[in-house]
Order: C-alpha cells, then structure tokens, then sequence
C-alpha cells in the first residue's frame, strides 16, 4: 500500500512527470507543471491564477510506493465558486500501481481533506476519452453524480463530464 504525503519540491518533478505520461500535455487546456507547481510557489505563479481563476490555496499530495511517486491528488476552488465547493484536480494513478487500491485511498483521502476544510461538494470532470471512461464508474461507485456535460475545449470531438459528491452525506455514509 502506498503512503499518502503532502507534495513537496523534492517530489515535484517525479509528479509532473506522472501526470504528463497520463495526460500528455499537448492534449490539456493548462500544462500540469503550472499548476502543480504553483501549488508549492503561488507567488511566482501570479499569471496562472488570474488567467484560471484558480485561487493561490490549492494544494497537492502524492502517493509514495517503494520510494517512488506513483499517484497524485489535489484540492483547488475557483474564484466564482461557491466557498463550499472544491474540485478534485489532477487525480491519477500510475497504471503499474493500479488495482492495488492506491486510487481509492487517495480519493480517500482527498475527500476527507475537503471535509476538514469545510467544504460541502466535491466537483471533478472527466471526459469520454476511452482512457477516462473508467474514471466515470469509479467517481459513481463512491457516490458522485453527474451533473452536467460539454463539447471539451483542446478536442470538442470529445465530451467533459461534470461530478459532484455531496460531503454532507458522505459523511454520513
């Protein structure tokens, strides 16, 4: 099983590099290194938060497996959110390190950091990519809905997906 620690420059490259390997960045909006990065350095990243709307708070943890970094999970708000709401940002699994419950211990862990801070809904989106479409069973299988759906921007042949967890009754659960 794979520990779960705060993102930390020394473990900054490893998840980029991660993240890139799954969600090459010639095919995303915002390059993972940007927000990633500012996650650790916002002042340097001034630019990236007024162009996204990102607020400077969001924040990154790692799942560390045999001293290497094979999973990633971050909480990150809008400015025009609500301030109950957070999204799940990029959340991924190493696909040698899956089915080993990494991704559910760090969806986990994500949710009951959103809980801590307060927050009652959990937002993420996904695509119709068939590399994603088992992201769609698994966000149902631990209780979010789909809210919505949209031509996605980098490829509008394909379609974004909009899920919501209720935190209330999560907690509940």
């Amino acid at each position: 099983m794979a520990d779960i620690v705060a993102l930390t420059k020394e473990l900054l490259g490893e998840a980029i590099i991660l993240v890139d390997k799954i969600f090459p960045p010639e095919y995303e909006e915002e390059p993972a290194k940007d927000e990633i990065a500012a996650s650790l350095f916002p002042e340097k990243y001034e630019k990236y938060f007024n162009k996204t709307g990102i607020r400077p708070s969001l924040k990154y943890w790692v799942a560390i497996s045999k001293g290497k970094v094979v999973g990633i999970v971050g909480l990150y708000n809008y400015v025009f959110d609500l301030a109950d709401i957070t999204w799940l940002g990029w959340y991924l699994v190493s696909p040698k390190a899956r089915k080993h419950g990494t991704g559910t211990s760090l969806l986990l862990f994500a949710i009951e950091e959103a809980k801590r801070q307060g927050k009652k809904r959990l937002m993420v989106y996904t695509t119709d990519d068939p590399e994603e479409l088992y992201s769609h069973h698994f966000y149902r299988k631990h209780g979010f809905r789909e809210i919505g759906q949209n031509p996605w921007g980098p490829n509008p042949e394909l379609t974004e997906f909009y899920f919501e967890l209720d935190l209330m009754k999560a907690q509940a659960e």
